[in-house]
């Protein structure tokens, strides 16, 4: 009962009277040893591992436990991936606040999404409202170019293309995006529709150009009407940083980096994933309040984003970061991020009434290679399973750290 592992009896060796009872020792030691592995497995938050037998009836509670974690998890898993229908009836007030939680990320990504359709479908309606007729003969303020299919000669452009046309690299640009549709005959004998920036004068402007074949005065001739989005697609752009952002830390959420982390897979990337948790957190909370604990976040976010510079910084949530850097070593990695830590650990955080406390933070690196043939998740359980054993061996540190 006490070291099932170095447990032995030999039921052979004992008197007949007695075997019954050693049989049944060996039975009990054997669903004893069964269930102290789940349940070590569990307290380390690895669902992964086996299961005791069917017979085993000390571990029965322990195995629905497993069984409805497994299926938590799961569910976590299928909102990170945007199914926002998932709902939680386990644990009480945590079911109450991930269902809030999932309801209001819903609702916000509804109304965000809602937003930037509006805006494109505006857009839509404003290219696609007038015939070439009607905009040369009513001369809008659109830009329009007609060129030879052929040979690229400019066969006409109205007043407000004209004042751009100053600029020669400007103007060069354009030329360049109307040739090369032009070139793909087979691929414009109806009416198409693209973006594209052009720049010129030290200013970038988007354009949605919607080109029309058409005869020319004899001309096999393509015509370009463009319009100047560049106030629009800075606003879809705002809305979708908005999508992608997490609201407190201002870094990328969790949907944004678990979308980057799936692409890089899928890329054959070779690049580290480093899973980072927050030391302290609940105890700040509980002793100087959720604003404090929000600061710490802050404080630890900022610090985080100095990982380097081509590097993404994502929150997933609570008190867990996670950062995506190619181009670098594991080892490279896990310097830097004893670096920040040690800066953390040294540096005495003060609220703001001018209690101190301090920081720290645990962390695992992974380095994924590229023929990594595991998938998102497994490669991030990896990470925090590393960064949990990093936390565990460093527990005394911060016990013993002054608050």
């Amino acid at each position: 009962m006490y070291y099932p592992n170095r447990a032995q009896l030999d039921v052979a060796s004992l008197p007949e009277d007695f075997r019954e009872l050693g049989e049944g020792l060996v039975y009990f030691a054997d669903m004893l040893k069964e269930t102290r592995i789940l349940a070590t497995s569990l307290s380390r938050g690895d669902l992964s591992c086996s299961l005791p037998k069917p017979d085993n009836e000390l571990a029965s509670n322990l195995k629905s436990l497993h069984a409805t974690l497994k299926h938590l998890a799961w569910q976590t898993k299928q909102v990170a991936n945007g199914d926002y229908k998932q709902r939680v009836t386990f644990m009480g007030d945590f079911s109450e606040s991930f269902n809030q939680m999932v309801v209001q990320l819903n609702e916000q990504r509804d109304a965000l999404l809602g937003e930037i359709e509006t805006i494109r479908k505006q857009r839509r309606d404003l290219e696609y409202s007038n015939n070439l007729f009607e905009i040369i003969t009513s001369r809008l303020p659109d830009w329009i170019v007609v060129i030879d299919r052929d040979t690229g000669e400019r066969l006409f452009i109205n007043h407000p293309v004209e004042n751009f046309l100053i600029d020669a690299s400007f103007e060069s640009r354009l030329y360049d995006v109307l040739l090369s549709h032009a070139r793909k005959k087979e691929e414009n004998e109806v009416q198409t529709s693209e973006e594209f920036p052009l720049a010129g004068e030290g200013v970038i402007q988007w354009f949605s150009v919607t080109f029309y074949p058409l005869h020319w005065h004899g001309y096999d001739a393509l015509a370009a009407v463009l319009t100047d989005i560049t106030a629009s697609k800075a606003e879809i752009d705002k809305l979708e940083g908005v999508a992608y952002r997490d609201a407190l830390t201002g870094v990328c959420n969790r949907h944004y980096g678990m979308n980057l982390l799936n692409e890089w897979i899928e890329r054959n990337l070779h690049f580290v994933l480093c899973f980072i948790d927050i030391d302290r957190l609940k105890y700040v909370n509980d002793v100087f309040g959720h604003a404090e604990g929000d600061r710490y976040i802050l404080e630890v976010a900022k610090l985080l984003q100095t990982f380097s510079d081509d590097s993404c910084l994502c929150r997933l949530g609570g008190d867990e970061f996670m950062i995506l850097a190619a181009g670098i070593t594991l080892k490279e990695a896990e310097d830097r991020l004893g670096i920040l830590r040690n800066a953390l650990v040294t540096k005495a955080l003060a609220t703001q009434d001018g209690k101190l406390y301090q920081g720290s933070l645990s962390y695992g690196a992974i380095e994924v290679a590229e023929d990594n043939a595991l998938p998102a998740g497994d490669i991030l359980s990896q990470a925090d399973e590393k960064m949990y054993v990093f936390k565990k061996a460093h527990r005394m540190e911060r016990r013993d750290a002054p608050a």
